[in-house]
């Protein structure tokens, strides 16, 4: 009896090790993304210390740093005299595309719930966010890619072949044409539309777009595609709703949608 009692004993030690590890790995897994360093987008040095990998962009990022082709995550763009941390899909369509809140739009919401990716991360540009995607799309001819899904599981894209964004004395004006993909053109009615805030209107509506649907965007009047959007559990039409209006001709809430940008090969 006394031999079980140690054995059992032992069992529990471990147990309680196995759940210690457990916790430790949930634990780095939740913690907070900030803008120096990633789990996903940092390398080891020789010293043993983890150091972030950054780049002028993330296609310069996975040219310069084959390795990081597959590994989506959180990395280090340079720029404007300082570093941004911004999210990067090095997979899809060959990977390098620049996504994240505060440089392009990143709204992807499963099972009812907004995630994060990054940990201010919104789907709504800001106004500083709008200087750094200015930049990015100045220094090199940019694509822009929109990946979408339906609650049904439906998936469809739209690519579009120029894509720029303008500074702030253009009111951060959209250029974007070359449009390929199956989702429709949507994104052209928005096209050489100044940048609208509660607070900045510059749509061609009588009122203001922006106030009416509580969110920022190159709101024409007022728009055919809404990324930022209500979002809604189920599938459902209506005006409110993250939509991209070309895709079924009608205004049905997206399971997903987001936008990511990378140099034009």
């Amino acid at each position: 009896m006394v031999k079980q009692n140690l054995e059992g004993i032992k069992n529990v030690d471990a147990s309680v090790r196995n759940m210690k590890t457990d916790i430790q790995k949930l634990l780095v897994l939740q913690k907070p993304i900030d803008n120096s360093t990633n789990i996903i987008g940092d390398k080891l040095t020789c010293s043993g210390r983890l150091t972030p990998i950054s780049g002028t962009d993330c296609a310069d990022i996975l040219k310069r740093i084959p390795d990081t082709r597959g590994k989506d995550g959180v990395y280090n763009i340079v720029g404007l005299n300082r570093t941004k941390a911004v999210y990067c899909d090095m997979t899809t369509d060959n990977g390098g595309w620049t996504k994240q809140n505060s440089v392009i739009i990143y709204h992807l919401a499963i099972a009812g719930e907004i995630q994060e990716k990054e940990n201010s991360c919104q789907g709504i540009l800001k106004v500083g966010g709008n200087d750094l995607l200015h930049r990015l799309t100045s220094l090199k001819p940019q694509e822009l890619r929109v990946n979408m899904e339906r609650f049904n599981g439906e998936k469809a894209y739209a690519v579009y072949s120029n894509f720029s964004v303008g500074d702030e004395t253009s009111k951060y004006k959209l250029e974007v044409n070359g449009y390929s993909g199956n989702t429709g053109v949507s994104l052209n009615y928005h096209n050489n539309m100044k940048f609208s805030t509660p607070d900045k209107d510059n749509d061609n509506y009588s009122g203001s777009c922006a106030t009416r649907w509580g969110s920022g965007w190159w709101f024409n009047a007022c728009y055919r595609a809404n990324p930022n959007g209500q979002y809604t559990d189920s599938e459902k039409i209506g005006d409110n709703y993250t939509s991209w209006h070309s895709w079924k001709n009608s205004k049905i809430s997206l399971k997903s949608i987001e936008l990511m940008i990378r140099p034009r090969f």
